[in-house]
Parts: C-alpha cells; structure tokens; sequence
C-alpha cells in the first residue's frame, strides 16, 4: 500500500513538494480541504484552525481560478479566508491582514457594505463560483488552505 501510494505521489505532484493530507485536493504547492459540512465564515475559521489549515487565500490568478473551478464542479458556496470586517471595503486576508492581492468579485459586487463583510465562492444566480461579499453568519461550506511547514493531521469529514 505504501509503495502504491509513492508512486501516485510521484506522478502527480509538483518536483519536491509532499502530496497532500487524506482529503485534501493539491494544486501547485498548496492543498485544500473542501468541506462536506456548513458554518459560519468565524466557525469555518475556527474548524480549518483545529486541523492546521487556514480559510483559503487566493494569491494568484491561478489559485483563485482553481478555486471557482472547484466550486463550479460540487454546485456549492464555499467561503474563503477574505473579509473587510475590520475596515469597510478594505478586502484583507484573514491570516496576516494583508491586502488582496487578487480580486475575482463578480462583477457589481462588493454590494451589501456594513452587512456583508466575509466572502464566498458563490455558487446562486449566475455567479457560478466568482467572489461575492455576503453576512459573516451565514452557513455556507468553506475550503481549508494547508498552511506549508506545518504538520499535516488526517482530516476526516
């Protein structure tokens, strides 16, 4: 069973980089845990935090595009680690509060200001998986990002 499973690894990983944790989906040198389960965007941070994962952060145009591709392919919104909860309009990255570096908002949105302060993949109307602000408590799946150099625990779920 190990033997089978280096050889996967060997094929489809990028040169020099581990394969993923169980569950996780790998693209270029990160993993993401798609969720089967719905919370809140603080819940879905606190659930991606117990297993040594962070909310997604697209940095790319590449991640961001493998993200909504993802999403498009389940049918789901999923949240991801982007708010501007702590300034208006201001999109940061939940992990170091640094400004986006890419923006994949549909267009016309950001629309709801005060009210809608965490983003989503956004999978209803015609969104189709493109960046959409919406109310922090609202239950929607999320993508966990493993957070490189850490340990990488078995997620189950």
């Amino acid at each position: 069973m190990f033997l089978k499973y280096l050889v996967i690894c060997v094929f489809i990983s990028v040169p020099s980089v581990n394969c993923c944790s169980t569950g996780f989906v790998q693209y270029h040198d990160k993993c993401y845990f798609f969720s089967h389960t719905t919370a809140s965007w603080a819940q879905a941070g606190a659930t991606c935090q117990q297993f040594h994962t962070k909310l997604a952060e697209p940095r790319t145009v590449g991640e961001s595009d493998f993200l909504t591709s993802h999403s498009q392919s389940t049918g789901k919104t999923y949240w991801i680690g982007i708010s501007d909860i702590l300034e208006e309009h201001r999109w940061i990255y939940s992990s170091d509060m640094g400004v986006i570096t890419v923006n994949n908002f549909f267009p016309g949105e950001p629309t709801a200001h005060t009210t809608e302060n965490c983003v989503a993949l956004y999978m209803y109307h015609s969104l189709h998986g493109m960046w959409a602000d919406a109310a922090c408590v609202d239950d929607f799946y999320f993508v966990c990002e493993e957070i490189r150099g850490a340990s990488n625990p078995e997620v189950v779920g």
